[in-house]
């Protein structure tokens, strides 16, 4: 059978994206326990540990040019310490070839073929969790994330999603990483949609794309289309997905296409939007045009990716990348992200300033960022529509703000009256806000029409 790449387990992956998602959400409670219990440990059987330790203790005798030269034989990122690249080889080596554990070790059923119990091993008995279920379930349900905990074959209280509620039987067989599912699934009669193909993607089941590929060919060609496999990927943080992708079309590009243009793009701002420094580090170091936009260093703002943003500010003070650093510091401030805006302001980067950034920040209530703005020390560019957003939206507390910034900012009563004529939820607490001020709604047109300084 035609191998076009390396097998993988997805429990560790999965484990590894419920752990990054529990981080962002600053819940001390969840954090602690992933830390005390390792639920990145998931898809790794006890019988497993020994043979990862033991790759790795063998791994990490080599010196670091060598593990350098296994780790692009596998198409695997270079980056970081000789223990990190040791470690990287084992995980993979040990997901991808057979080694022999002890002679306990289950044997599979009279009569099943070499291939069903290599593409079988993946599957979800073999995920036993070191958590209690009831942590897990109870952590998954937190993440409100239904496909993982159908990726980890877990009971959850959650809803079907709206783009699950109809998927079909192969769809669901593929979020297991399953191929005995997913064959029983018959996708011949029941041809699975880009909803399985993602998911496969996502949860890195590496065998499920090669079975397609080999069995159900065009099929894989049908829902792997439109260079989904590198887009999502991506996203997601999937090397060994990745490098699967590249090792097919560059060895058997009819059968797995090259991306087309734009994609390598796509992939990259995806990366960074999601905060996926390993997508990064692989498209950086896989021999591929790099390519990306202006929204990699935007949504890495919007997205608070420091950790993203520090990548790009490396790659381009250490390997001369050039950066395309667009409306950073509007994205970030319309999304609250002070630390963010403090990262762009301290980097000796050059960024574009919008003279509209202190309105939408008025208009959104971000007073956090009103704040920081003021004190910056950059040059501040302000009008009446600042006011007049806020009064629209009901913000009194921007008002305010506004009221004890000491900035000169100027306003028409016509204006407001119109704004609070419009405003959301009736404006009562703008308009209390203006009475308050001394503002006479009732003066007569010259009062009204004469442009006022607020301060």
């Amino acid at each position: 059978m035609l191998k076009v790449g390396y097998g993988s387990s997805a429990g560790q992956k999965s484990s590894v994206e419920a752990s990054e998602r529990l981080l962002a959400t600053g819940t001390s409670m969840v954090s602690h326990a992933m830390s005390a219990f390792g639920i990145w440990r998931i898809g790794v059987p006890a019988r497993w540990r020994k043979s990862l330790k033991t790759v790795y203790e063998a791994y990490s005798k080599l010196s670091h040019d060598e593990l350098i030269l296994f780790l692009k034989v596998r198409n695997l990122p270079t980056p970081g310490t000789d223990s990190e690249l040791a470690s990287r080889l084992a995980q993979h080596d040990v997901h991808t070839y057979h080694f022999p554990t002890t002679s306990s070790e289950p044997q599979p059923p009279s009569g099943s073929s070499d291939e069903d119990n290599h593409k079988a091993r993946p599957c979800r008995q073999m995920r036993t969790p070191d958590l209690p279920v009831e942590i897990l379930v109870h952590i998954i349900d937190y993440l409100n994330d239904w496909p993982l905990s159908r990726a980890l074959g877990l009971p959850t209280s959650l809803q079907v999603p709206m783009d699950w509620s109809n998927a079909c039987p192969t769809d669901l067989a593929m979020l297991t990483g399953s191929i005995p599912v997913i064959r029983a699934a018959d996708p011949a009669t029941n041809p699975p949609s880009k909803l399985g193909a993602a998911a496969a993607v996502r949860f890195e089941h590496v065998h499920v794309l090669e079975f397609f590929l080999t069995q159900h060919r065009c099929l894989f060609l049908s829902i792997f289309k439109d260079d989904l496999i590198p887009i999502t990927a991506s996203k997601h943080g999937r090397t060994a997905v990745l490098a699967w992708w590249k090792h097919g079309f560059e060895q058997h590009p009819d059968l797995v296409h090259p991306p087309k243009p734009g994609s390598i793009a796509e992939a990259v701002d995806g990366a960074s939007r999601n905060g996926k420094i390993a997508s990064l580090d692989w498209w950086i170091s896989s021999g591929l045009p790099f390519e990306y936009t202006e929204a990699a260093l935007e949504q890495a703002s919007a997205k608070n990716r420091i950790a993203v943003l520090d990548w790009w500010k490396r790659q381009h003070s250490q390997n001369g990348l050039t950066l395309k650093i667009g409306r950073v510091m509007e994205m970030a401030s319309n999304a609250g992200h002070v630390g963010v805006l403090e990262w762009w302001a301290s980097s000796q980067l050059e960024y574009p300033l919008d003279r509209h950034i202190l309105q939408r920040a008025s208009t959104l209530g971000k007073i956090q960022v009103l704040d920081w703005w003021l004190g910056s020390g950059l040059q501040l560019s302000f009008d009446q529509e600042a006011l007049i957003g806020a009064t629209r939206h009901n913000r009194s507390e921007v008002l305010e703000w506004w009221d004890k910034s000491g900035l000169p900012v100027q306003y028409r009563m016509c204006d407001i009256e119109e704004a609070l004529e419009e405003a959301m939820g009736g404006g009562d607490k703008a308009r209390d806000w203006w009475k308050k001020k001394g503002v006479d709604f009732k003066a007569d047109d010259k009062e009204w029409m004469k442009l006022q300084t607020l301060n």
